[in-house]
């Protein structure tokens, strides 16, 4: 999609990304995870001081369309994939994909040999068709609620 512009987190956008991370989640898990699991995982109530300093800690990349941010997702060193979120109007686009695209060219030049991260059921889906396998499949504690999710991981072809 090339109307669409891929940057640098910077520490402004915190409070739209925090909007983005809570409509991903509760327009796009309501199927798979009840209404207790959505609001333990994704609250409405947050602190913006602890969001901004997470998210300066994993400092993602963010995919703007027309000054309005649509998705972001991190990449750590070792090829973790902390967060990995596209707002809930914009799931199903293209964006995760080239969203994806992005990352996996980012760790093919810090010549990682695989990416990995924690998936929720109504993901999986998604980054199996992108040519993760599930490594194994578990339940994390958020907030009182219980999340089940998996841990998937891509092995990444150096190009030749």
């Amino acid at each position: 999609m090339s109307y669409l512009h891929i940057r640098r987190y910077q520490s402004k956008d915190a409070l739209e990304l925090h909007d983005l991370y809570y409509t991903s989640i509760h327009q796009g898990c309501q199927n798979d995870y009840s209404a207790e699991q959505l609001a333990g995982w994704a609250p409405k109530e947050f602190n913006p001081e602890h969001w901004g300093k997470l998210l300066g800690k994993l400092s993602p990349r963010v995919v703007e369309y027309k000054g309005k941010l649509v998705a972001y997702a991190d990449l750590q060193k070792d090829g973790f994939i902390n967060h990995f979120f596209v707002h809930g109007d914009w799931q199903g686009k293209g964006i995760g994909k080239g969203l994806l695209r992005h990352l996996e060219d980012r760790a093919l030049e810090m010549q990682l040999p695989d990416v990995f991260c924690f998936i929720s059921i109504s993901g999986q889906g998604f980054f199996i068709s992108h040519g993760f396998v599930v490594d194994y499949t578990l339940s994390t504690e958020v907030h009182g609620q219980w999340i089940e999710n998996a841990l998937m991981r891509k092995h990444l072809t150096q190009p030749e």
